[in-house]
């Protein structure tokens, strides 16, 4: 199945259903990507913006005392997360947030690929703990970059429920330096 047609039906299913859909815009041939029934547009979170990096970075982040935990799964479906740190294909967490020793304000975690196989990667959000707050719903902003190439999203976790895909995109292949 074409990845277009799917993001056209899934953009079909949020206004279906009442929601309004993400403009899940691709960047050029570069980033192809499909946003899932859950993701719903939140007020950004703030960020500094930083340099580009080459490669693939994939970096969720958040501001709600909760844990939220960033899940990418690379073409030959093998996940980084907080279990499994370092893929076959190179990824590797480099960042990962936790409720203890949890500091004040905008909280992140990060994946990333200096030299990425292409293919489709998948990206998952999980809201396992509050932190001790009586939060049940956290927004967060999902940034991902590939060559320097940046794209948004924003969207809702909700405790206790893993959304294993809230965004697909694709690295293309090009010569992967």
């Amino acid at each position: 199945m074409p990845l277009l047609g799917a993001r056209q039906r899934v953009s079909r299913r949020l206004a279906g259903d009442g929601e309004r859909a993400l403009a899940a815009a691709g960047i050029g041939a570069v980033l192809v990507l499909v946003v899932a029934a859950c993701a719903r547009q939140a007020p950004p979170l703030p960020s500094a913006p930083a340099a580009p990096l080459p490669g693939v970075t994939v970096t969720l982040r958040w501001s709600a005392p909760v844990d939220l935990d960033l899940y990418v799964t690379d073409p030959v479906l093998e996940t980084v997360y907080f279990a499994n740190s370092r893929a076959a294909s190179g990824g590797v967490l480099e960042r990962d947030t936790r409720c203890a020793g949890r500091q004040p304000g905008e909280q992140a975690e990060r994946v990333r690929w200096t030299n990425p196989p292409p293919g489709r990667y998948r990206v998952g959000v999980d809201f396992p703990e509050a932190c001790g707050a009586p939060t049940r719903e956290a927004p967060w902003a999902l940034t991902v970059e590939v060559d320097g190439r940046r794209q948004e999203l924003t969207g809702h976790a909700r405790l206790a429920e893993r959304e294993p895909l809230v965004l697909e995109f694709t690295v293309p292949r090009e010569d992967r330096r």
